[in-house]
């Protein structure tokens, strides 16, 4: 054994690149056969994977279905930001269904378009303006409902001056009507909230 191990360190220079050389190929041919076993592998589970993630269209966080109806959904959120915008009672209200669920991380739901108007003007009231702005994480449709999660991106201005910024998350559920999609449940949560350390300032003060 000492002199195997003597001769393995210790042998002549053609010695020790013979025994090398072997070694690379002994590498290189294991090499190719485990290669050559993963893209079997990979082959072989390909179309299973493929068919499994065709199978779970509604992952968190995937769109899904009709792109017309994704489109529409959109549409209704962009109506829903702009009447906030523009502190449009009638238009904000239009977005909901007549039975419309309301919550903003509170422990009671707002029921009902009526109401849920009553509580957003009141809730508007101590505001000059708000400017909001909303990013899907995902829609999803099914048929005659759809589901989808929207951050939000709020910055307001109070009537006493002071400014407010909230980032938020809501989370939604649509009902298609015979006018189209409508909000049938948003429930909101805060995930910051700072209050801007500059100052107020009107647009003519920029030009």
């Amino acid at each position: 054994m000492i002199k195997r191990i003597k001769d393995y360190f210790y042998g002549t220079k053609s010695q020790l690149q013979s025994n090398l050389g072997n070694r690379r190929k002994m590498l290189k041919y294991s090499g190719a056969l485990l290669g050559g076993a993963a893209l079997a592998s990979c082959a072989e589970r390909s179309p299973k994977t493929k068919s499994t993630s065709d199978q779970s269209g509604n992952k968190s966080g995937q769109n899904s279905g009709p792109m017309e109806d994704r489109l529409a959904i959109r549409e209704l959120i962009e109506s829903y930001n702009a009447a906030v915008i523009d502190n449009d009672a009638a238009a904000w209200a239009n977005n909901w269904s007549a039975d419309g669920v309301w919550n903003l991380g509170e422990e009671n739901d707002i029921v009902g378009r009526d109401t849920i108007l009553q509580h957003w003007q009141e809730a508007m009231a101590i505001f000059d303006f708000i400017g909001m702005f909303a990013q899907p994480k995902f829609i999803r449709v099914d048929d005659r409902d759809a589901q989808a999660e929207w951050h939000t991106n709020e910055l307001c201005r109070k009537s006493d001056g002071s400014m407010l910024r909230m980032v938020g998350l809501y989370k939604d559920a649509y009902r298609r009507e015979l006018n189209g999609w409508k909000i049938a449940e948003r429930r909101y949560k805060i995930l910051l909230m700072e209050r801007p350390l500059y100052e107020v300032s009107k647009v003519l003060d920029w030009r």
